[in-house]
């Protein structure tokens, strides 16, 4: 049986694929976070809901962008304004909704999508135009599909707060 050393026990988990993220999930009771919800959390900086106005937020998630993460242990971070550690600077991260934006037409009015074309959509639903790292996250997202695995790509666990309602989408 393999077990891992002790350098891999606070190791993000990578090389998994949105299905196997899922499934782990929901055998926790839990869910893949969607989109929006990923977005909303990882906006926030230390001390503010939307870090984005703040001096040099924008530029500490491109500078991670620019270079690869030889490190990947956990909790590295500081907390956000939400208590959440490590949506920046550690991996990319599978959402519930990964594909959701696939655009395959001429226009974004097209309504008929092809979902063999995982790099159409690019950041049609993000919502600051000037916020480029939200527009890589968009782009990196739509570049996917459900059974690829990558070694900077894992996941993390949702589950909607007590007394919310389930979508019911």
């Amino acid at each position: 049986m393999w077990v891992p050393d002790a350098s891999q026990n606070q190791a993000a988990v990578t090389h998994v694929s949105w299905f196997a993220a899922q499934a782990y999930c929901e055998a926790q009771g839990k869910r893949l976070p969607t989109i929006g919800e990923w977005e909303f959390v990882a906006r926030a900086s230390e001390s503010s809901p939307d870090g984005s106005q703040e001096p040099g937020y924008n530029q500490r998630i491109l500078d991670w962008y620019a270079k690869p993460n030889l490190n990947a242990s956990i909790g590295l971070t500081p907390k956000n304004y939400w208590g959440v550690k490590d949506l920046h600077g550690l991996i990319w991260e599978w959402t519930e909704d990964f594909n959701s934006n696939l655009i395959s037409g001429e226009s974004r009015a097209d309504a008929s999508i092809d979902t063999s074309l995982y790099c159409a959509a690019a950041a049609t639903d993000a919502a600051d135009p000037s916020d480029y790292a939200a527009f890589m996250r968009y782009g990196f997202r739509s570049s996917l599909q459900a059974r690829f695995t990558i070694s900077n790509l894992g996941f993390r666990c949702a589950k909607n707060a007590e007394g919310a309602k389930e979508d019911t989408r």
